[in-house]
């Protein structure tokens, strides 16, 4: 039996200040997610940093190539998928999404991938509605990105012998960030009720072009379970596995907040162990301090060639 581990993480303007300055150091964050077992993360809040930096763990070591899939790079993920590999032998890469804004360099999207376990198939900029009611939509524009796994199997061949196969299975992802709570909760709740609705739409448009074993996840920034742009992810068929508001997201500033989420469709087999599980260091302050305000949230789905495999 065998699972696919997937997160989210929203990871606090990672390379949004300069280096001298900043709380965060790659090793910190590549002890986490190695901590994590993943196979695929999607994050918040990354800025790009320039295409020719030549990035070194210390002065006079070799320079780590880029680990991205486009032009579009982060630096200190870079490092942070050297050290990965450096760990466990296993190359990541990663892709960076851009924001509605071509030119906007600053709390971008991104998804990183252990390449042993998943193929990067397909990206595709959902056509999201902007503007609606006179409300402004989806600054960091939602992307569904298709992987491929390959699974070993046994047939029968035609002489009736049983052989050992690799056959591929799909997994479709869509990385979240909603709008903030900044300006006015009221407001952007009703902001928030209009994204859902227009992502929504954009997935129904092209069901059938991509794998239903579909996983939705990432900062909303939603408060509590009664929101208007959860009632229509539910009744559009999608299960908020933090339908509890458990919290994953603390500072002292600001306190506790429910804001990460996954989705996944129901009833859907493969997603019949699925939980969300949030990561949190029982030092919540040194967390903040050295990580994120947020704590990485966490899934498994079944990775099976047959989503109606019982087990």
């Amino acid at each position: 039996m065998s699972f696919l581990q997937v997160a989210s993480w929203n990871i606090e303007h990672l390379s949004g200040q300069p280096r001298a300055t900043r709380r965060q150091t790659v090793y910190a964050l590549a002890d986490h997610i190695e901590m994590a077992g993943l196979d695929l993360l999607a994050l918040q809040e990354v800025y790009l940093t320039p295409e020719d930096e030549e990035v070194r763990l210390f002065e006079n070591q070799p320079v780590i190539a880029s680990r991205a899939h486009s032009a579009l790079r982060n630096s200190d993920v870079d490092a942070v998928c050297y050290l990965l590999e450096e760990h466990s032998d296993a190359p990541w890469k990663y892709v960076i999404l851009p924001n509605r804004a071509s030119d906007d360099r600053s709390q971008l999207c991104a998804v990183m991938w252990d390449t042993t376990r998943l193929t990067l198939d397909i990206i595709r900029a959902l056509d999201v509605l902007h503007s609606v009611d006179g409300y402004s939509l989806w600054d960091r524009r939602p992307h569904l990105l298709s992987f491929q796994s390959s699974i070993a199997v046994y047939r029968r061949n035609e002489a009736g012998e049983w052989q050992r196969v690799l056959e591929n299975r799909g997994l479709s992802i869509v990385p979240l960030h909603m709008k903030s709570n900044y300006g006015g909760v009221t407001q952007n709740r009703q902001v928030r009720a209009r994204e859902a609705e227009t992502l929504c739409d954009a997935l129904q448009a092209i069901n059938g072009s991509f794998d239903p074993s579909l996983i939705m996840l990432g900062d909303t920034n939603i408060l509590r379970n009664d929101e208007p742009a959860l009632e229509t992810f539910v009744n559009r068929g999608y299960i908020d596995l933090n339908n509890n508001d458990a919290t994953t997201y603390w500072s002292r500033d600001f306190g506790e907040s429910p804001f990460d989420r996954i989705f996944i469709p129901a009833n859907r087999r493969e997603f019949r162990y699925s939980r969300q599980y949030v990561l949190r260091s029982s030092d919540l302050e040194l967390h903040d301090r050295f990580l994120s305000d947020h704590y990485m949230i966490k899934m498994s789905v079944k990775d099976y060639v047959d989503d109606a495999d019982p087990r």
